[in-house]
């Protein structure tokens, strides 16, 4: 039986054997008409492409890289579908890896999909990869730094000024009238999380009077912000801070439920608490959080969009000095929002 090929579907759509190859890779410079010709041929044909066999003669692929640093994050997977939609209405198809917090690991994801010659990468990175993304861009692999601005003015970003984020909150707590605030976060290596430490830092520096006090935990998630509260309820109340800052709403959550458990500290009277993020489950909480809301969606929607743009211009970059050319960095702002966890109603 002999083999369909790209020519026979575009006789049968009568179009150019270019457009079938941009159905599948490039769609979205085709019209609606055009689109829906080729469509019909290939399932009349049961047409497959050969990527593999595209990828070596072409150097172009259809798959995009993304890699997070915590997929079980409670932002990971918001971002992750609006990349994916974004992604899929292309007609590309994203493959997803998880660094675990390595960034051995996280440079290891880099090669395997720079081995694989994917058109680009989407990574919220753990370490500094951007000499090794800037390595990738010299032999054709578009990237976006996502959730981190990037610091080199070639290295395209989205990311969300988390300082910004730090000084509401910790803004927040000091207009209420705290004077001890507690910053519960892991990893401060995270330029993600020592952002927003550092624009608490900048409030209450500030603020004569006002201290902060950095907890660490193990991890950032509801457990450890319930051991978090244990601990705090076993100091004396002149050693308690009365506010605390949660590096995500996990940790947050976690530190109200243990909390009102206790039925000796209240919230938000003896200790306020803001969490960071606006997840779905902030505002069911026994306590209603207050907290930080970052635009998750709009952040995957535009790393993808950016990824696109930056493929496209890698694609008409002229010589190789064109991809080191300054790149657009895209910032979002955060936005206090006030619940019960810190005014009562």
């Amino acid at each position: 039986m002999n083999r369909v090929t790209i020519r026979d579907v575009a006789d049968l759509a009568k179009v150019s054997p270019a457009s079938v190859s941009n159905y599948f890779h490039k769609p979205r410079k085709l019209s609606d008409g055009t689109r829906q010709r080729i469509r019909q041929a290939v399932d009349a044909l049961g047409f497959v492409p050969n990527d593999a066999a595209r990828t070596l003669r072409m150097g172009v692929s259809p798959v995009i890289g993304y890699i997070a640093f915590e997929l079980a994050g409670a932002t990971t997977p918001e971002i992750a579908a609006a990349i994916e939609q974004r992604v899929s209405a292309e007609g590309m198809y994203m493959l997803m890896a998880n660094d675990t917090g390595s960034e051995q690991r996280e440079l290891s994801y880099l090669q395997l999909f720079a081995k694989q010659q994917v058109s680009g990468v989407i990574i919220a990175p753990v370490g500094n990869v951007e000499a090794e993304l800037a390595r990738m861009r010299s032999f054709g692999i578009a990237s976006v730094l996502s959730a981190r601005r990037a610091e080199s003015p070639a290295q395209a970003s989205v990311s969300i000024d988390h300082v910004e984020g730090g000084r509401l909150a910790a803004t927040h707590l000091i207009e209420r009238g705290c004077r001890r605030i507690g910053f519960v976060s892991s990893s401060l290596e995270l330029r993600q999380l020592s952002d927003r430490l550092n624009g608490a830092l900048s409030a209450v520096n500030s603020s004569p009077g006002v201290t902060i006090e950095v907890i660490p935990v193990p991890e950032r998630s509801v457990e450890a912000g319930i051991a978090c509260a244990d601990a705090l309820v076993r100091r004396s109340p002149a050693d308690r801070p009365d506010a605390l800052f949660c590096a995500n709403d996990l940790l947050a959550i976690g530190v109200v439920q243990a909390l009102a458990a206790s039925r000796i500290v209240s919230v938000p009277d003896d200790i306020a608490v803001v969490g960071y993020d606006d997840i779905e489950f902030a505002r069911s909480t026994i306590v209603p959080l207050t907290t930080i809301r970052t635009p998750q969606a709009e952040l995957g929607t535009a790393a993808a969009d950016l990824l696109f743009s930056e493929i496209d211009a890698m694609s008409s970059a002229d010589g190789p000095d064109g991809v080191n050319l300054p790149r657009p960095q895209l910032e979002f702002s955060p936005e206090l929002v006030v619940r019960a966890s810190t005014v009562r109603e």
